[in-house]
């Protein structure tokens, strides 16, 4: 059991809205602290009543639990989330995997679509969108390092400490590598790594690197990050294997890999599907999960203080 009460989080990301959703089915409403000169009431006496948080009400009928508000804060929704993950936990409806997890259980029969998971572990964030834009302005940075070499080398030649002809293997060596880097044509690459990616950031998490294979892959929308996959890549790596904590969604389906199609009797409209299914195939192999690994719906991503 996890020692919730002394437990602080730092979230790197946050789905708030399915937290809210999730929120409001576990505790019969979402706790609020956005009405105006009541924020400091509920701040401090919000707190579990008969295991359920206190609820503020609006004025009049209005009932604050299923609706937004312009004040709430980012505080205010890890307040909610912690409420949240702990009830879950005293529940059981949870399941830990990290390295306590005996991971020869590790087999089809033990996820279900829906289940949620806490798994600690290896965690890697790819944006896809900023490694394609890296891609395309490979040939602009190319041309600027070779341009700062060139006045280095020129420097070098007038010195005499370099022939004319070394300068000339270095120039054609220079053009070279910028002919080679134009002719992957990377606007072709990229455009596809869009198209099948968008602007998700694929979240894989690893929680035993003993077994590479068992990994939960998932997709987070960018907007829920708190900080971006290109800053969190720049302070840690691509590898950020420091314990961190996520809760996730296990994602399966009992759908046959090749699905047939369901006819309707509209000829264009069956047609129309027949093409959808070929190109979901396609999709399919580009970016599909395939067990061991499993496919996850991220909820939260953070690290434990």
């Amino acid at each position: 059991m996890i020692e919730s009460d002394t437990l602080l989080r730092d979230f790197v990301y946050l789905d708030w809205e399915r937290v809210r959703s999730l929120s409001a089915q576990l505790f019969g409403g979402v706790p609020q602290d956005a009405t105006k000169g009541r924020q400091h009431e509920v701040g401090t006496k919000g707190r579990l009543e008969g295991g359920v948080p206190a609820i503020l009400k609006g004025h009049g009928e209005a009932d604050y639990r299923y609706f937004r508000t312009e004040n709430e804060t980012r505080s205010f929704h890890h307040y909610v989330y912690s409420l949240f993950e702990e009830q879950l936990i005293e529940q059981g409806m949870i399941t830990a995997i990290d390295e306590r997890f005996d991971f020869g259980r590790w087999g089809e029969d033990l996820f279900r679509d829906g289940q949620f998971v806490r798994v600690v572990g290896l965690v890697r964030l790819m944006d896809y969108a900023w490694v394609s834009t890296m891609i395309e302005a490979l040939p602009r940075m190319m041309r600027a390092a070779q341009h700062a070499e060139n006045l280095s080398l020129k420097q070098l030649r007038a010195a005499q400490q370099i022939t004319q002809k070394e300068f000339e293997a270095k120039q054609k060596e220079r053009q070279k590598q910028l002919s080679e880097l134009k002719a992957l044509k990377m606007d072709e690459i990229t455009g596809l790594v869009r198209q099948l990616y968008g602007d998700a950031v694929r979240v894989k998490v690893l929680p035993e690197k003993k077994c590479p294979s068992n990994v939960f892959v998932g997709s987070g929308n960018l907007a829920n990050f708190h900080d971006s996959a290109a800053s969190l890549a720049q302070k840690y790596g691509y590898e950020i294997d420091a314990d961190w904590v996520t809760l996730g969604q296990v994602n399966l389906s009992s759908v046959s890999e090749q699905p047939v199609s369901i006819p309707t009797g509209n000829d264009m409209e069956d047609a129309f599907e027949q093409a959808a299914l070929g190109v979901n195939k396609i999709v399919r192999v580009a970016s599909a999960t395939t067990f061991p690994a499993v496919s996850f719906t991220p909820i939260s991503i953070y690290r434990t203080c």
